[in-house]
């Protein structure tokens, strides 16, 4: 077993600082408190403890005679102006990187900023930046719903947790500019963060397993644990070497160690040799064995059960072959799939030693060949099948058969979204980014896929307009403008005056979501992607097809469907409209068309003009008044 370091790892400056200000404190005057734990370790604390540097949850715990010494996560003013008033001896140990946050937040906010402070909102060292901050309150980010729910902003500042994750931080400050016309970003991540998340990465993506030690209650232990298993590596967070596990590794992995910026050299060093005996261990075992981890056996199913078959294969003992080893998804039963004396490829999955079960896989095996088509897919640039699982935070963890693979969030969809769990239980194209079998990592992106179907899409929606070819779509959302029409996913706005040639008063009069409809392409901007349709354009004109059933004379009923200050609009059955003017509707000279008529009325109307050439009726209410009343005089 090959065990690799990482070229950053252990306590960082701030730490040894810190760690330093509380032992000369105690070796000074025999004992010393901090308020809260000095670091997120509790091997460390615990030994602290042992050399008189105790933990106090308040100053009311304080003994006058005692030293105060600030941790490392640092306190707000309130704390400091406290350790005065009671006449405390202080030490600070506050992180200088730290430090330079509380200065930002508090130099900038009596300046009149808004504050926006990323990271996580119970930790200690948040917590004491956001106590430094005057007059306006500082919004506190953790992840995307915290954007979602801030408030549009002119202006604001942004500083970040020196612990905080840089591939969530960069998608936040993503995120939040969107909503800030304004946005100052102060990259307050600690460098020594920043060096041991890249070395954690680079070191995760050439080894089999990662060790990362640290305290379970230490942020930046737990961001290295989060960066490796992003890597593809199989991951294990422990405080001690006394969590070690034999079954975790065997003879021919890659191991690879780092450790949080809380983590001592004595812990990480004791961690690397028992590594160390355990693997010369796992090495002498397997050197006795005829079979180890990692081989392929040919065998025979002799007994079976629902959750599990047993396999011969030459050994003196059977092999145990899980139902969640045979295939993904797993079957029912293995009653199923398998009957006694079916013969079964597989590879054995862990360690063999003496009087121990061993257990194989079929399914493993099936992966190399899986591995085989994905790098096809690769090499071709075709897309494959997935089907979402899991959302996290920067991303979608997604099922190719049995191999897991990654989505980054940035490559979900067409658009920015803040999380990608409507793909969760679904199956989708995308297209593999990258692909590297060793380090058991897929990266994939159904942006990819959904970018090419519109650019397909959008070839379609060009040689229509470029033809005035009618297309077929369907009404996707209502608005009180008008209508969004979706073709082949390719959405465009259909406004109301382009619906009918009638007067529409509400478009949910006429049209309905999920509607299918013919339109045509009236305007299209390839560049921008915009798209506006019209409907009216497929149904007859009544300008062509109903003008040459009315004559001038004719007396009709007509629709008021618009008020004017010198008349008002009318429409007929058909759909023609026409105007009615004032001197049209009455004599008397003193009255309004709102006098007269309101939106709704029916009334009759006699045509007295029609002008086919300018698309003009003209209607007169006076002159059909006078021919009713002579038709009644007849």
């Amino acid at each position: 077993m090959e065990i690799i370091k990482a070229r950053v790892m252990g306590f960082c400056y701030g730490v040894k600082r810190a760690m330093k200000i509380a032992t000369a404190a105690a070796e000074k005057n025999g004992s010393a408190v901090t308020l809260g734990p000095l670091i997120h370790n509790p091997q460390v604390v615990n030994r602290l403890e042992k050399e008189g540097v105790h933990s106090v949850k308040s100053l009311n715990d304080v003994k006058n005679k005692e030293i105060v010494i600030i941790r490392s996560h640092g306190v707000g003013p309130s704390c400091y102006n406290d350790i005065k008033c009671k006449n405390l001896t202080l030490e600070d140990a506050t992180c200088p990187f730290v430090k330079r946050n509380q200065e930002i937040a508090k130099v900038l906010s009596h300046e009149g900023h808004q504050m926006i402070l990323i990271g996580e909102k119970n930790h200690p060292e948040l917590k004491s930046v956001a106590a430094w901050v005057e007059g306006k309150h500082p919004i506190i980010i953790e992840d995307m719903s915290d954007v979602d729910a801030m408030p549009q902003l002119d202006e604001a500042h942004i500083v970040i947790q020196t612990t905080f994750s840089i591939a969530l931080a960069e998608q936040l400050i993503a995120a939040i500019c969107r909503k800030v016309k304004k946005a100052e970003v102060h990259r307050t991540i600690c460098q020594a963060t920043s060096e041991r998340q890249k070395a954690a990465q680079e070191l995760a993506g050439k080894v089999d397993v990662m060790i990362v030690i640290g305290g379970r209650n230490s942020a930046n232990t737990g961001r290295l644990a989060e960066v490796c298993r992003a890597a593809g590596a199989v991951t294990h967070h422990i405080e001690t070497a006394k969590e070690l596990r034999a079954e975790w590794f065997h003879s021919q992995d890659k191991v690879g160690i780092t450790a949080g910026a809380s983590t001592p050299d004595w812990i990480i060093e004791e961690v690397f040799f028992i590594m160390e005996d355990m693997g010369k261990m796992l090495e002498m075992e397997e050197q006795n064995l005829d079979y180890k981890k990692g081989d392929v056996i040919n065998g025979e199913v002799i007994e079976l059960f629902d959750n599990k078959a047993y396999v011969s294969f030459g050994y003196k003992t059977e092999a145990v072959l899980p139902i969640h080893e045979y295939s993904y998804p797993e079957p029912a039963s293995l009653k199923d799939v398998l009957k006694v004396g079916d013969p079964i490829k597989a590879v054995i999955v862990n360690a063999v030693r003496e009087d121990n079960p061993i257990y194989i896989s079929k399914i493993k095996l099936d992966r190399l060949a899986e591995w085989d088509d994905v790098e096809a897919a690769f090499e071709k640039g075709e897309p494959v099948e997935c089907e979402g699982i899991e959302a996290i935070k920067v991303g979608l963890l997604v099922q190719i058969n049995s191999l897991r693979g990654f989505i980054p969030l940035s490559q979900g969809d067409l658009r920015f979204v803040h999380s990608l769990s409507n793909l969760v239980g679904k199956k989708f194209m995308a297209k593999i980014l990258e692909v590297d079998r060793a380090k058991n990592r897929l990266v994939l992106s159904r942006k990819a896929v959904l970018e090419s179907q519109r650019d397909e899409e959008l070839k379609v929606i060009e040689e229509a307009y470029n033809n005035g070819d009618t297309l077929q779509g369907t009404v996707k959302k209502i608005m009180p403008y008008g209508a969004f029409v979706g073709i082949n996913g390719v959405e465009g706005l259909l406004h109301i005056s382009d619906i009918s040639w009638k007067k529409i008063g509400k478009v949910e009069d006429v049209l309905q979501p999920g509607q299918v409809i013919d339109v045509k392409i009236k305007s299209y901007d390839p560049e921008k992607q915009r798209i506006s349709f019209t409907h009216k354009e497929c149904i007859p004109n009544p300008w062509e097809t109903s003008i040459h059933d009315h004559d001038v004379d004719d007396v009709v009923d007509a629709k008021v469907v618009k008020i004017l200050e010198f008349g008002a609009i009318v429409e007929l059955d058909d759909g023609l409209t026409g105007l009615l003017h004032i001197n049209e509707m009455t004599r008397d000279h003193n009255k309004k068309p709102s006098d007269i008529v309101a939106v709704g009325d029916v009334i009759k109307v006699r045509i007295i003009g029609i002008d086919e050439d300018r698309r003009r009726i003209s209607f007169s209410l006076v002159e059909a008044a006078d021919h009713d009343a002579a038709e009644d005089a007849e």
